[in-house]
């Protein structure tokens, strides 16, 4: 009797030891599965700016050993074989990327799964090809590429690609695709799958509590780093000048590749009178995508490195058009308050051209400036622009987090890290889903991406309340026949800046709609826009609270966003019976139509993530019938 009276008593003192091994245990896979989101999305970022130098090797040692690429006239496998076609198909049997030659291609709008164990992922993604030669030929092409990765001893590899052929066709004429070999792109992800970011495993090695404290507080900065980034392109699209100063240290620089250096506020100022006045000036566009980031930290939390693919789409109503597409990489550093800023902006133009003429007949890459902005220093002698110089790309310290420069240096711990970063995937991943889904019309799914409660709204139309509201909307508008094959509206998001409330549980996530519509019968066209989405996590899954759409422009491809009809857009009207047919459960939030070449207010969700600076058109959350806190 008193043995098992001792056996029991040890069993419950160890009972406590026991829970929380396993809790760190669960902890740790946590943390190392998110690291690993992270790395995957790096990784492709990678693999695209090798492709656009020509490092064909380098792209090859991105795959593991057994590397595989599906392609039409037979697979290549292995890092061989992959190289070689990679040399064969995009640098015409020449490595580099020599001047004279145009290979620009992003991935962009990804959706990430990691398999049950952590050590297998994969992932779907947009691809844009901008390719060329000076005077000779300019080329479009879009795929739907579903990537496998796998986890190495020398960490994530991609090891299976297969690419779904969306459009292609030369500049001159734009994109078309053919019907009858269109081959749309499985889902590898249910929706419930695209809005679980991190499997429920534990790890076989758990790690101590302040270690994963510590990297989960690292992963939430790595996150806001790439908030502040994609501010500076926000708002650099409306023409936010006093938004982008107070985004520079004091000491702030800009380096323009072929340019010079303009130093402090003043020199920031300066920099941007290159684009006009401040705000948008009736029927001027100045958007500018930032595409394809990729992002470092250092492991103190004091400096982090984006990179990311700037393409100017920029114009005058009724006058000229101009293509533009530049690499940005920002240095950012942590202020006394851990808030980041910007030290150094280099930008390095790489291409311009004028829309009637195409890259195929490129101007001087950087944007002409006056002497009222003539930089403050000489520029740094690199420069990769097309078509006088050869591309090559400065490599970044590898991998997500990066020693730093001066060790010893601690990072703040932030409460609920773990969580608060973890949102910034699942807003992610299920804002992607969601225009993958539409893509194929696949409604059930689209509705299954939205919480019980959520609400959408339908263009032209109005709000729908709930996910049942949601579906019968689009049910309603749209039938159930599913896509033809002889249209394709492709809708790409990215840009995306993340803002977590409370403890993570629910966020507001802003991203670009960069949609490309492809036709089978003649030239494509496009539209821009912006998403304001909220998520929530309901019952462990990411699921959408609410979307907002506001269109910018429609475009078609003959004429560009300078020769927009501004009228164009409200051809898709719906008659008062139509709107009492569908019986909106509120209005629209904002413009019914897109506006331009008219400048309509843009409402933001967030604050100048420095300054606190307010946006005149503040998005708060709401209930789907107006807003609230």
């Amino acid at each position: 009797m008193i043995c098992r009276l001792l056996l029991a008593l040890a069993a419950l003192l160890l009972a406590p030891t026991v829970q929380a091994q396993d809790d760190l245990a669960r902890d740790t896979a946590r943390v190392e599965d998110l690291r690993s989101i992270r790395e995957i999305k790096r990784l492709q970022a990678e693999w695209g700016y090798r492709a656009m130098a020509g490092d064909w090797k380098g792209m090859a040692e991105l795959g593991t050993d057994y590397v595989e690429m599906v392609l039409p006239g037979g697979n290549a496998t292995g890092r061989n074989a992959v190289e070689q076609w990679l040399r064969d198909r995009m640098g015409h049997g020449a490595d580099g990327m020599p001047a004279g030659q145009l290979n620009l291609r992003v991935w962009i709008s990804p959706v990430i799964t990691l398999s049950a164990m952590g050590d297998r992922a994969t992932g779907r993604w947009h691809q844009i090809a901008l390719t060329g030669e000076a005077g000779k030929s300019a080329e479009w092409r879009g795929t739907t590429d579903v990537i496998e990765y796998h986890k190495t001893r020398d960490g994530w590899r991609v090891a299976f690609i297969r690419p779904y052929l969306n459009f292609s066709g030369p500049y001159e004429t734009g994109w078309r695709h053919d019907a009858n070999a269109l081959e749309r792109a499985p889902y590898h992800y249910t929706p419930d799958e695209a809005g679980v970011v991190l499997p429920d495993r534990e790890a076989a090695q758990p790690r101590p509590g302040d270690e994963l404290a510590r990297e989960s507080s690292l992963l939430l900065r790595h996150g806001t780093a790439q908030n502040l980034a994609n501010a500076f392109g926000y708002y650099l699209d409306r023409g936010m000048y006093d938004d982008i100063v107070d985004l520079f240290a004091a000491d702030g620089q800009i380096d323009v590749a072929g340019q010079g250096v303009y130093n402090g506020t003043a020199g920031v100022r300066k920099f941007l009178a290159r684009f006009g006045e401040p705000g948008l000036d009736p029927g001027e566009l100045n958007d500018r995508p930032l595409l394809m980031p990729l992002v470092n930290i250092s492991d103190d939390g004091s400096t982090a490195l984006v990179r990311v693919v700037e393409l100017g789409m920029t114009g005058q109503h009724g006058g000229e058009g101009f293509w533009s597409a530049a690499i940005d990489t920002f240095l950012l550093r942590a202020d006394e308050r851990g808030h980041w800023k910007i030290a150094q902006l280099h930008i390095r133009p790489l291409m311009r051209a004028n829309y009637k003429e195409g890259w195929a007949h490129p101007l001087p890459a950087a944007l002409p400036i006056g002497e009222s902005q003539w930089p403050d220093g000489p520029p740094q002698p690199v420069d990769l622009s097309y078509p006088d110089h050869a591309f090559a790309m400065q490599a970044l310290p590898p991998g997500v987090i990066f020693p730093a420069r001066e060790p010893g240096g601690q990072v703040a711990i932030t409460a609920n890290a773990l969580e608060m970063a973890e949102a910034f995937d699942g807003a992610e991943n299920v804002s992607n889903a969601y225009g993958y889904y539409i893509d194929q019309f696949a409604w059930r799914n689209t509705a299954d991406l939205f919480a019980r409660d959520g609400w959408k709204e339908l263009s032209y139309i109005g709000t729908f309340i709930g996910k049942d509201h949601v579906l019968k909307s689009l049910i309603q508008r749209y039938g159930e026949g599913g896509p033809n094959d002889a249209f394709q509206a492709i809708h790409q998001k990215t840009q995306p800046f993340v803002s977590v409330y409370g403890d993570g549980g629910r966020a507001f996530i802003r991203t670009r709609l960069l949609q490309f519509n492809s036709s089978s019968t003649g030239p494509g066209s496009w539209i821009g826009g912006i998403y304001e989405n909220q998520v929530i996590k309901e019952d462990g899954v990411w699921r959408i609270q609410g979307m907002d759409l506001d269109y910018v422009w429609l475009a078609d491809y003959a004429t560009g966003w300078t020769g927009i009809d501004p009228d164009a857009s409200k051809r898709f009207a719906p008659t008062a019976e139509q709107l009492a047919a569908f019986g909106p459960d509120a209005p629209l939030r904002g413009e019914t139509f897109a506006p331009y070449p008219r400048i309509a207010p843009m409402g933001f969700h967030f604050a100048n993530p420095v300054s606190g600076r307010e946006p005149v058109t503040r998005l708060t959350w709401s209930d789907g019938r107006r807003d609230g806190e």
